[in-house]
This record gives structure tokens, C-alpha cells and sequence, in this order.
């Protein structure tokens, strides 16, 4: 008889947790449905970011900004014939291509790029992608080789955005400034810097590069970058202009034509 009885005591605590689960369960349910209704009604509710407000909201932030944009092989051949340069108002005053990449690699559109860019009223400018697993001596050849930089030009642009997987933080940033001081020595000008605002914190900053121009990447929907000493902003990569047959990032250089003749070589 005791047996009896502890067994059907067993048998009703199993069915309570049952319960307990079960009802836990379609709370559950429930709430998981709450979420996802609101959440649609927020999203309905909410306008969507487009690329024109994001385009309206940077310059209105910044007024006196100058717009640019900046160009490789991976936007196609651009019709320079039928290239507007103007975009919602706003008049490109220069244009950064592509030239070198890593040790060796060459941008196959920059020399007709460059060129044919000659005839434009903008600045030109020009940028080597930094390979963080080569040697940066050769990177720095390789860029002073094939770039010849005149009066007016922009001052040369280092892109380095990613980490190194064979070598430490410490090396990379030596490497990084090996290529900086090779280029500033063959060019007389110290270089500018493009990078996200994330590597720039995480890498950069304090480590002897916040002297340079720092142009930033940061495409969310913020008033303005995390790096504030950055003198160009790189906000969209969604922008388009008639002679180009995809997409391009879009940056505003803050400071006005003052601090655009301040970026060009003298």
C-alpha cells in the first residue's frame, strides 16, 4: 500500500512540470507573436532610410562640405562623355582612382581612368590598396612606380582597412608606416589615410597615425564618424551618376576649398 501511494504522488508531479511546460510553453508562443507584430508595425510605421536622406542629413550636418568620389576597376569603363558630375545639387569637385594594390597588383582601369580624368574641372587624386600579408616595402614601390603625382593632384592615399593573419599588430602598424614614410620621402607630402572607424580605433589611433589626414568609412546612419579628427567622409557606397554603370561611394571633405587646397600636392 505505501508503494502505492508514492507511486500515484509521482505520477501528479510529473503531470504539474507537464503542465508548468506546456503552459510555459504557449506563453511562449504568445509572446514570440507580440514581438513580431510590433516589430512589423514598427517597420511599416517607419520610413525607410534612403539614400537621399542620408545624402541630405550629411551635408545639412555639414554645409560648407565639398563632395567626391572615389573610383576602381570594379566600377566598369565610365562613359567620361556622358559623366554628370553633380548629384542632388551637388557639384563633384574630385575624384580618387585606384592605382595600385599590395606588392604588384595594378588597378587595369587606372591609367585610362587617370587620363581621361585629365579633362574634368575636379581634383584628382589617387590611392593604393595596402595588402596587411605583404611586404610593404615592395607595396610602396609598387604605388611609387606607377603613380607620377603633379601640382593640384591630391596627396597620395593609403587604403588599409583589413587585419594581417600571418603577423602581429605591432608588425602590421610597422609596415603601415614603413609605406607612409617611403611614399611622404618620393613625394615630399605627408599621405592621407582611408580606413573604417572601427580599424582606426582598434589599430590607428595613438599609435602615431592620428597626425595624418584621415579619411573615414562609415556608411550607418550617424551625424557623424567616431574618428574625429577625419578630414574626408566616406558615407554611401550606393551612389550613382550618369557614365557610371555601378555603384560608387560617395565623400564629403569638410573645411570647404580651404581645406581641399590643403590636400593637394604643392
Amino acid at each position: 500500500m505505501p508503494r502505492k501511494k508514492a507511486s500515484n504522488s509521482w505520477i501528479w508531479v510529473i503531470f504539474l512540470i507537464l503542465l508548468t511546460l506546456i503552459g510555459g510553453t504557449v506563453s511562449l508562443i504568445k509572446y514570440n507573436k507580440w514581438i513580431k507584430r510590433e516589430l512589423s508595425d514598427y517597420t511599416r510605421k517607419t520610413p525607410a532610410w534612403t539614400e537621399t536622406q542620408k545624402f541630405d542629413q550629411v551635408f545639412n550636418q555639414f554645409p560648407d562640405g565639398i563632395l567626391g568620389i572615389d573610383i576602381s576597376q570594379y566600377q566598369g569603363k565610365i562613359d567620361f562623355n556622358k559623366l554628370t558630375l553633380q548629384l542632388q545639387n551637388r557639384p563633384v569637385q574630385f575624384l580618387v582612382f585606384r592605382a595600385t594594390m599590395g606588392s604588384d597588383g595594378l588597378d587595369r582601369r587606372f591609367y585610362e581612368n587617370w587620363e581621361a580624368a585629365k579633362k574634368l574641372p575636379v581634383v584628382r587624386g589617387v590611392y593604393h590598396y595596402y595588402r596587411p600579408n605583404e611586404n610593404s616595402t615592395h607595396q610602396a614601390e609598387n604605388f611609387i612606380r606607377t603613380v607620377k603625382l603633379e601640382s593640384g593632384n591630391l596627396i597620395p592615399v593609403l587604403d588599409i582597412e583589413k587585419h594581417s593573419t600571418i603577423q602581429s599588430r605591432n608588425r602590421l602598424r610597422q609596415g603601415i608606416k614603413n609605406w607612409l614614410n617611403l611614399v611622404e620621402a618620393h613625394y615630399g607630402v605627408k599621405p592621407m589615410i582611408y580606413t573604417g572607424d572601427r580599424f582606426f580605433w582598434e589599430v590607428l589611433h595613438n599609435q602615431g597615425f592620428d597626425e595624418y589626414p584621415i579619411w573615414v568609412a562609415n556608411y550607418n546612419r550617424v551625424l557623424e564618424p567616431e574618428t574625429k579628427n577625419w578630414v574626408i567622409w566616406q558615407f554611401s557606397e550606393k551612389g550613382s551618376l550618369e557614365g557610371i554603370g555601378e555603384r560608387i561611394d560617395l565623400n564629403i571633405l569638410r573645411g570647404g576649398r580651404f581645406q581641399l587646397h590643403k590636400l593637394k600636392m604643392p
